[in-house]
């Protein structure tokens, strides 16, 4: 597994890596203290999963490069490390394309489950994380802003290539988008993800006929 962080105190940077690096075949290959120092690397070799902190030094936050990910590289997952471990930072965080939220407090001990939970696909919150999700806004907190974009075409049947020409993106990208929608709100038929998506009031019954 191939591994990115974004932090800015080497001394972190160093605690993730050398605990990281004690899993068999997991190698951390980017290692950057800003976002634009993240951006030139990501653009040179791709890791499997970004591990983000919020806080960083600079003009630009963690959170944009999360935005920066979903749009250019959305098969990259990300996870956040942050001493935010409240609200509004973890919605946002989720919104922005983060599958996992871990807080640096319990970061030795939850963070390589945290890697192993995303890279299958599956969403992991440490439990010292502060945020609670009702279940009529499953979507639109699990899902980024692009995966809502992309949620009410799948759920009317589109398939990936006519949603990448509605939303004017890739269809490898379109691909990428129902893949972690489908994973993301745990559904594995197009009926179920209308379900949530009738439920969560992205479409209406009406939309159907």
């Amino acid at each position: 597994m191939l591994i990115g962080i974004i932090e800015d105190h080497q001394l972190v940077r160093d605690s993730f890596k050398k605990l990281l690096e004690l899993q068999p075949d997991w190698k951390v290959i980017i290692e950057a203290c800003s976002v634009t120092e993240a951006k030139l690397a990501v653009e040179l070799e791709q890791p499997d999963i970004f591990i983000v902190d919020i806080s960083l030094n600079g003009t630009e936050t963690g959170l944009s490069f999360l935005s920066y990910l979903e749009e250019s590289f959305p098969h990259i997952k990300s996870i956040v490390a942050s001493m935010h471990d409240h609200e509004p930072y973890v919605s946002n965080a989720l919104r922005l394309g983060a599958l996992g939220y871990v807080s640096k407090r319990s970061a030795s001990d939850e963070l390589i489950d945290a890697v192993k939970a995303v890279a299958l696909g599956k969403r992991y919150i440490s439990e010292d994380v502060n945020f609670s999700m009702g279940s009529e806004n499953l979507a639109l907190t699990v899902l980024t802003n692009r995966e809502l974009e992309a949620l009410p075409l799948f759920s009317k049947g589109l398939n990936a290539k006519q949603v990448a020409q509605i939303l004017e993106i890739m269809p490898k990208t379109a691909h990428v988008h129902k893949a972690n929608i489908y994973s993301k709100l745990n559904v594995t038929t197009s009926f179920e993800l209308l379900k949530i998506a009738i439920d969560a009031g992205v479409i209406q019954l009406d939309e159907l006929t």
